[in-house]
């Protein structure tokens, strides 16, 4: 109802305007009398009274064009019309948040099926309860609270998701493959060799060598067998431990080549807060249509923060 008075008013601006611009007020045919003259001669021009010209086929094209812009400024609040409608009511927060991209949609698997949004403003903004829908189905999921510090395998302390300024949010629609929404750190690249993750986490881990160069325990120069593992050892995987290790070497893995032994190693570094979240809406069906739907954000009391088509 809203949009549509906005529209309504719109096209009498716009004529409003239009009729100004071309002269409005000041027109001739403002002053002109609306009698013609009697007519004393049926070979003689009948002419109005007050300054005018008479009509001439010539000009027609200037009206054709005026006639054309019209149509134009038409079409143009027509359009603007119709997004109003798919936006929405805006919220205050619209500007704050926006999608910044988005993958997958319509894969079968809803694991696979991905939103970005990233905080776009200048202060911190809670994303808790808010959520995102299908413009097309107008389905959707809320956004759940999350773990700052994900520990796999136990009960985790869970949150209000509150992204700084800048902080990307990676939401998929399926199941969390550690069973919650977290937030990612230094060390979670240990997570992908045990699960799968849909987009790939980032892998930051520092990496075995440094470990053993910082952390080990015995004479670095005797122990071959433990710097050879090192140096073949990805970054952000669990060496396999085996009888040729030494003491010192398995300790060394155990205390710091694990997620669980990286965070208690690493958790007040500087670096160890990552800008980036994972977010689950734990759906067991994909949202979105392969081709021609739109991705909007909601917040928390049904208004809308953002809206991307594709």
């Amino acid at each position: 109802m809203r949009s549509d008075v906005l529209f309504f008013f719109g096209i009498i601006a716009f004529f409003f305007i239009l009729w100004y611009s071309t002269g409005g007020p000041t027109k001739p045919i403002s002053f002109a009398g609306p009698y013609i003259s009697p007519i004393t001669d049926v070979d003689s021009v009948s002419e109005g009274y007050g300054e005018g010209t008479a009509y001439s086929p010539s000009g027609s094209g200037s009206i054709w064009a005026d006639i054309m812009n019209i149509q134009g400024g038409v079409v143009s609040l027509q359009r603007k019309s119709s997004d109003i409608r798919a936006f929405g009511e805006e919220s205050p927060k619209r500007g704050s948040v926006v999608v910044s991209g988005f993958g997958g949609v319509g894969a079968t698997d809803p694991e696979e099926e991905y939103v970005s949004i990233r905080n776009a403003s200048s202060e911190d903004v809670d994303i808790t309860g808010w959520r995102l829908v299908s413009g097309a189905s107008g389905k959707g999921g809320r956004i759940p609270q999350g773990a700052s510090l994900p520990r796999p395998g136990r009960v985790n302390d869970t949150g209000r998701i509150i992204l700084a300024p800048g902080d990307e949010v990676t939401i998929v629609t399926g199941e969390s493959p550690i069973g919650i929404s977290f937030r990612e750190n230094l060390c979670t690249g240990y997570f992908i060799h045990r699960q799968d993750f849909t987009p790939a986490l980032q892998t930051m881990c520092p990496s075995a060598y440094e470990e053993f160069d910082r952390f080990y325990e015995a004479n670095e120069l005797r122990d071959d067998t433990c710097y050879a593992l090192v140096q073949s050892t990805p970054s952000c995987t669990t060496p396999e431990e085996n009888g040729r290790l030494s003491g010192a070497c398995l300790s060394l893995i155990d205390d710091h080549l694990t997620y669980s032994g990286c965070v208690a190693t690493h958790q007040y570094d500087w670096n160890f807060r990552v800008a980036s979240w994972r977010v689950y809406l734990e759906l067991d069906k994909q949202l979105w249509k392969p081709s021609r739907d739109a991705v909007k954000i909601i917040d928390e009391n049904g208004l809308t923060v953002d809206l991307a088509t594709y």
